[in-house]
């Protein structure tokens, strides 16, 4: 069996092996690549998890008789979305889990391709999954897979697990950016949010939907690769993704519905700024026509020669204003 080159040999891409693990009776034992390559056969199967940026894991899977061509080019494609092939010799299954490396989005989420047989499951990523890190964490402690179909499902409950915070996050980001609607002073500045988190919402569904009907299909595949329980344990895993995704859609629509609420919003405030200044224009159009009336320097116009005449243009001027706003209050413009 050709092995990846070792540590020490590898380029900054990191070593091409992450981790791996040897089940007997359901228990695991952690490895080293040697121990992996050469006492394989020791165990009821293995799993390898390997850095796909590591140019020896590509050689790797490419030399192994039991990986199809179009598998092998599964587990090494550069942009996947959630999906579940068969194969002869074995499934391939591509799963997402959200991005928690550092400086990165969690919507963003990280592939993690599978091949899964009756004795190897060859997992490969090609950024830090922590969803793989947290079930390694658990075999360490202690916990007993008894077939790769379950370790599967144990990987999938992993990555459905670490994102269910996110989707809830999202939903709670919605609710206060409705409670903020109603609050005149806080909805100033609501655009940017709103547009964030549906953003976000449309980013974490184009993988959760594909996902979701992806166990699906595990769920019910006939294969001996999967149990009765592991069957069920599919299915559970496959309706809390569905719970996901109606959540996002849910979160989507109410996202939707507050733009439009924003909008809508937005226009009332410029209709009622126009009303007021059409009410101003209305106002000062008589007086601005008196104005222009006495303003001319014709003769005969009345009180030239008053010293009162002013006063009384004024007078009338503002008798005639305050006559147009009580006017415009009893029809209901102002």
């Amino acid at each position: 069996m050709r092995q990846p080159a070792p540590s020490s040999q590898v380029s900054d891409s990191g070593p091409p092996f992450v981790f791996g693990f040897g089940f007997k009776d359901g228990k695991a034992t952690e490895m080293r690549w040697e121990d992996a390559a050469v006492q394989a056969g020791d165990f009821d199967f293995v799993w390898l998890h390997l850095n796909m940026n590591n140019d020896e894991t590509k050689k790797w899977i490419r030399s192994q008789s039991d990986i199809p061509y179009a598998a092998a080019s599964a587990l090494l494609a550069g942009e996947t979305r959630p999906r579940v092939s068969s194969f002869e010799t074995g499934l391939v299954v591509n799963l997402r889990g959200v991005n928690l490396n550092e400086g990165a989005e969690p919507e963003d989420m990280v592939s993690i391709r599978i091949w899964l047989t009756h004795k190897r499951v060859i997992t490969t990523r090609r950024r830090r999954l922590m969803a793989a890190q947290d079930l390694r964490a658990s075999l360490i402690d202690g916990a007993e897979i008894a077939s790769p179909g379950l370790l599967l499902a144990k990987l999938a409950t992993k990555l459905t697990s670490r994102t269910e915070p996110y989707v809830q996050e999202i939903e709670e980001e919605v609710d206060d950016l409705e409670a903020a609607m109603l609050d005149e002073d806080s909805s100033q500045g609501l655009r940017p949010k709103l547009a964030d988190t549906r953003q976000a919402a449309v980013h974490f569904r184009r993988f959760v939907a594909p996902q979701r009907d992806a166990l699906n299909r595990l769920a019910n595949d006939e294969s001996t690769l999967f149990d009765a329980h592991t069957r069920t344990e599919l299915r559970e895993i496959a309706d809390r993704v569905t719970r996901m995704t109606e959540d996002i859609d849910a979160a989507r629509e109410r996202a939707m519905v507050l733009q439009d609420q924003l909008t809508d919003q937005r226009a009332e405030e410029m209709n009622r700024n126009m009303m007021v200044l059409s009410v101003v224009a209305a106002i000062f159009l008589p007086l601005g026509f008196l104005t222009g009336l006495f303003g001319i320097n014709v003769g005969g116009m009345p009180g030239v020669d008053s010293p009162a005449g002013f006063w009384l243009v004024v007078f009338g001027c503002g008798v005639i204003g305050f006559g147009l706003l009580i006017l415009f209050r009893l029809i209901k413009w102002l």
